[in-house]
């Protein structure tokens, strides 16, 4: 990954006409913010062995002179790296932290005519700090906010000793930390493995490499020895945070309450205009007016480029840092909490393939849910896969509130990485969910489509993991492919083979379809529906389910509705062939028969429908 993150660094300095041979040009700043029309200029000219100061002008601010102006923010309550500093209170900024204290505290730099250069300017200036601060106030606006020098008519990035300690004093954050200094001469630097005048201990991109606990440092806990573990020269840790910029920038997306940036990494040699191409077409992406057509999102987030990854060619390979940053991508908190590493873009055509396979269900495409904007409702679509269908069985929406972020991570992991999924373990987040609407008398039909829609997804990639699966049960009979109902049980069966592969759980199905049937003509005929209460709360097992038929049997013929003997025969038929001890899980069952529920309609007799047979309630 480290690599990865180096070429990536390398395309976007290139891009921007840097080099890693010239890093005062990567490390100088931008001074100005948005209020910034002119710059203000101390100016100083030599007289013999010592300067005089020829009092405060201004000078248009031009980004084209950021070389010129030669700034690097330092700390907020010191010294910035150069005598170049936004100005926030004149005095302050002039005589308290900013200017006269660099001068105060530089440290001598190996030149001796240094030295006494920068001697004299901070001689000058602090004999002359009244007249100065009294001419930057009458010269001070929001429009003219920088302070900087002009030495004999030249700017401070004109003289070598400024850009020397600016370099110098900006690479400091790469070896001293801790109260410590870790670097060393003339070794081998890890990341591009060539002999360097310097490498340093402390590059940490994205701080899954610390030093700051005992057991991090190779030979005991000698902080000052952290470039035994980790040494990176300064050409590659200045090429690396570059690329981590680049990153966050261009390939930063939102998923689901997480963060994760995208890593492409090149696995051949590839020539030098096929990675410019990529990366400049990766650019694009984030700009929907140079998209042909709308793409198709795994994800909710609208700049996501999975489609576009999945449209490579497998010269290159993915890496997903999924990651928790409370304090943003470049704050000081930065958690991995999962990294995914080497997904080729086949792996994601093939997600995209089943994507497309599962949404064109028709049980699925006639499922409509509601589309929302700004919490307001707009309209509905189909339903449609996407890792949000599996994040609704383990983020409660109710309470707003995690179920489990490691069990959805591991899943998401799993499907990128074409790992097996345990069937059983899956099956009870997504019986809680639908248990959770049915006890408050929520309609449950999108949830238990979206569990089906969700197995049916894992299944056809090839990684539910479900033990004692038959798949040559073929058990309606010849008679019963005559009777329109039982070839539909039969057609719907087959269309879902994997997962009906036993005839217990037909009999659970159809059971509960059959049970919704009863539920509708009690709505119709009470407005009410006390079978409800007969079911458990859909905690359901074997002994129960065998128990519930006889019952709703009962209650048809009291309403004198039995349109539903043929079905009941059918279920009655799975029933016996399944016999005892049925190796289902009570997840599992109640899954089966919930499922019947909210897909009953797709299985209507004729004297139902001529008597007026009600959708699902």
């Amino acid at each position: 990954m480290i690599e990865a993150i180096k070429e990536i660094g390398k395309y976007s300095l290139e891009k921007k006409g840097k080099s890693l041979d010239r890093p005062f040009d990567i490390l100088v700043g931008d001074p100005a913010n948005r209020y910034t029309k002119n710059i203000l200029f101390i100016v100083l000219e030599s007289e013999g062995k010592k300067f005089s100061y020829k009092g405060v002008s201004s000078e248009e601010y031009s980004k084209e002179k950021l070389g010129k102006y030669a700034y690097k923010k330092g700390s907020s309550r010191s010294a910035d790296m150069t005598p170049t500093s936004m100005i926030t209170n004149v005095e302050s900024t002039f005589k308290k932290v900013k200017i006269l204290p660099w001068f105060t505290n530089y440290t001598t730099f190996g030149e001796d005519d240094d030295e006494n250069f920068l001697v004299k300017i901070g001689n000058c200036l602090r004999e002359n700090s009244e007249d100065i601060i009294n001419d930057l106030k009458d010269n001070n606006s929001a429009e003219n906010n920088i302070i900087s020098l002009k030495i004999d008519n030249k700017y401070i990035g004109d003289y070598e000793v400024f850009r020397r300690i600016l370099v110098d004093r900006s690479k400091n954050v790469f070896y001293s930390k801790y109260g410590k200094v870790s670097k060393s001469e003339n070794q081998l630097c890890s990341v591009c493995n060539q002999k360097k005048a310097e490498v340093y201990g402390f590059v940490g991109t994205y701080k899954f490499y610390t030093v700051d606990k005992i057991g991090f440092v190779s030979g005991g806990f000698n902080q000052k020895d952290a470039w035994k573990n980790y040494p990176v020269c300064l050409n590659c840790a200045l090429a690396l945070e570059e690329g981590k910029n680049y990153i966050g920038k261009n390939i930063n997306f939102n998923f689901y309450g997480f963060q994760y940036i995208l890593i492409p990494k090149f696995t051949m040699k590839v020539d030098y205009e096929t990675k410019i191409s990529f990366f400049k077409n990766v650019e694009k992406q984030q700009n929907p007016k140079f998209r042909q057509e709308e793409i198709k999102r795994l994800t909710s987030d609208e700049k996501e480029m999975l489609e576009f990854m999945s449209e490579q060619k497998n010269y290159l390979n993915l890496n997903f840092m999924f990651y928790d940053a409370p304090k943003g991508y470049d704050g000081t908190v930065f958690k991995i909490l999962l990294y995914i590493e080497d997904v080729l873009p086949s792996r994601l055509k093939k997600l995209f393939d089943v994507k497309k396979y599962v949404d064109a269900i028709d049980i699925f495409k006639e499922c409509m849910i509601p589309v929302s904007e700004n919490k307001k409702r707009t309209g509905e679509k189909p339903l449609e896969f996407n890792f949000g269908i599996l994040w609704d069985f383990f983020y409660d929406r109710r309470n707003k509130r995690w179920i489990s972020k490691k069990y959805f991570l591991d899943i998401v992991n799993k499907i990128f990485k074409n790992k097996p999924i345990d069937f059983s373990f899956l099956m009870n987040f997504i019986m809680q969910e639908i248990r959770g609407g049915f006890i408050k008398d929520n309609p449950t039909k999108v949830s238990t489509l979206k569990g089906f829609m969700l197995l049916n997804y894992l299944k056809r990639l090839g990684i539910l993991n479900k033990e004692g699966s038959s798949m040559n049960d073929k058990d309606v009979s010849d008679q019963a492919e005559k009777n329109e109902l039982k070839q539909n049980i039969k057609s719907f069966f087959e269309r879902f083979e994997d997962f009906f592969d036993s005839d217990a759980k037909k009999s659970v199905f159809l059971e509960g379809v059959l049970t919704q049937k009863l539920l509708n003509i009690q709505y119709s005929d009470r407005k009410g529906m006390p079978f409800r209460n007969k079911l458990k709360g859909l905690n359901l097992d074997e002994k129960q389910i065998k128990r519930l038929l006889p019952q709703i049997q009962n209650k048809l013929e009291e309403y004198n509705k039995n349109y539903y003997k043929l079905l009941e025969s059918v279920i009655s038929e799975h029933f016996v062939m399944a016999g005892n001890n049925w190796k289902m899980q009570n997840d599992e069952i109640s899954f089966y028969f919930v499922l019947g529920m909210n897909l009953s309609n797709l299985f209507k007799t004729g004297k139902e429908v001529n008597n007026g047979g009600e959708e699902n309630v």
